[in-house]
């Protein structure tokens, strides 16, 4: 663990020592929109902005994160220079807080603003950068932004870029094969179970499973919006009636006679039937096996809540406290929120933050393999609400994937749900205690 006095200090240093292109700041807290961008608009001193991508591995490749993100800065801001450094082994953030190489802007999932953003200390609540440059949060998804809220002890540290929600995927062959209809966009959860049912059988030594999920992904953003830890208490929230409902749910699934968890299926490769998965599979599917005839719906849904999908998914992209370019950051985020480059990434099925249904509506357009599947279902949901914002003075642990790995450690050991839940309780009231033993809410 980074030792918080010494990262503050280190972090002080860089600041110093950080670019010396820095344009001035406005003085006047919540000056005009007009005002920032006048001022803005003056700063053509070339200068290097340093950008961190701590999620989405593509962008491990420097190509890819030049045709997504790079090339749209130095397109619209020549005298930026954009530097890129993508999370990896000598590259996490203790490793460039230690070597003083502290990013400009840092791309990051919403989730984690807690235990990577504001744990090391580079947290900004731009609340005065939004005022200042007028930029017009009710383009986005209110879902989202309030997600984003939540995470942060109900600040906005940063600005949602680009999303990952859930669909289903579904082999038309394997449902041809049997006669089984096609699932469509509205199908519920029990609809869902009959057709794995139907389908989860074995033919000529094959063995066609019904459906796979990721089970950290369906719990951690539940379509039931229910939270981890109490929103009032320092003390796990899962042991209830409702999370029971909700792990039941799931492992009905797995209990279908030939869709057992412990036998292999694979999508793109022709033995499963649904594969519910998130949205970056859909190129995925495409590439690995371009002869398998499938297409997708939108996520199951409870028969009690309609249209009501999983909670939204993004990656973020926060200003740090030590940037010496807030306002340029926070100019260069809000063109990539622009609804020019939105469309461009929307077209290469890249999800939008924002609410528009133009932008929406040209979703993987530009992918040749995606032409003629129901892209549209990507959207079809709404958002389910974000669990409920826990008090920003108790204390804070990252517990999100304990709920998912517990249950897959009950499928694996033949545990009851009751036990699991008891299991998850006791894992997250170790962590809070043990994260409360290391200095508190943060």
């Amino acid at each position: 663990m980074v030792n918080k006095k010494a990262v503050t200090s280190l972090l002080l240093v860089t600041s110093v020592m950080m670019s010396g292109c820095s344009t001035k700041e406005n003085s006047a807290a919540g000056s005009t929109g007009d005002a920032g961008k006048t001022e803005v608009a003056k700063s053509n001193t070339p200068f290097t902005l340093l950008f961190y991508t701590a999620q989405n591995g593509n962008y491990a490749n420097e190509e890819n994160f030049s045709k997504e993100v790079g090339d749209f800065i130095t397109a619209k801001f020549p005298h930026i220079k954009v530097e890129h450094i993508h999370k990896g082994k000598g590259q996490d953030y203790p490793d460039l807080i230690a070597a003083g190489t502290i990013p400009d802007i840092i791309l990051e999932s919403s989730t984690n603003v807690k235990p990577r953003i504001i744990s090391n200390d580079l947290n900004y609540d731009l609340t005065e950068l939004i005022k200042k440059h007028n930029f017009d949060l009710n383009r986005l998804d209110p879902t989202v932004v309030q997600v984003m809220k939540n995470w942060g002890d109900g600040k906005l540290y940063g600005l949602p870029f680009m999303g990952s929600n859930l669909i289903l995927g579904y082999n038309k062959d394997i449902f041809d094969k049997f006669g089984v209809p096609y699932p469509k966009d509205g199908v519920t959860w029990d609809e869902v179970y009959d057709i794995a049912r139907k389908v989860s059988r074995v033919d000529n030594g094959v063995n066609y499973v019904g459906l796979r999920y990721n089970s950290p992904l369906v719990f951690k953003y539940n379509q039931r919006s229910l939270g981890f830890m109490n929103e009032k208490e320092d003390k796990a929230a899962v042991n209830t009636d409702a999370w029971k409902d909700l792990f039941a749910n799931f492992k009905r699934i797995y209990d279908i006679p030939n869709n057992e968890i412990t036998i292999p299926g694979e999508f793109a490769g022709g033995t499963e039937a649904m594969d519910l998965n998130v949205t970056e599979k859909l190129i995925t599917w495409s590439q690995k096996n371009p002869t398998t005839n499938w297409d997708i719906t939108a996520a199951p849904v409870f028969k009690d809540a309609p249209k009501v999908g999983f909670q939204p998914n993004f990656y973020s992209m926060y200003v740090t406290k030590q940037s010496k370019h807030k306002d340029e950051a926070f100019d260069v985020i809000a063109y990539l929120l622009s609804d020019e480059v939105q469309t461009q990434l929307s077209k290469k099925a890249l999800l939008t933050p924002l609410a528009d249904k133009k932008i929406q509506g040209v979703f993987g357009q530009d992918i040749e393999s995606l032409k003629g599947k129901n892209l549209q279902a990507v959207f079809y949901n709404r958002y389910a609400s974000p669990a409920p914002i826990r008090d920003a003075s108790l204390t804070f642990a990252d517990v999100a994937g304990v709920p998912g790995n517990t249950f897959d450690k009950m499928l694996k050991n033949n545990m009851d749900i009751n036990t699991a839940l008891r299991e998850a309780e006791e894992a997250i009231n170790k962590a809070l205690t043990d994260a409360k033993a290391q200095g508190g809410n943060k």
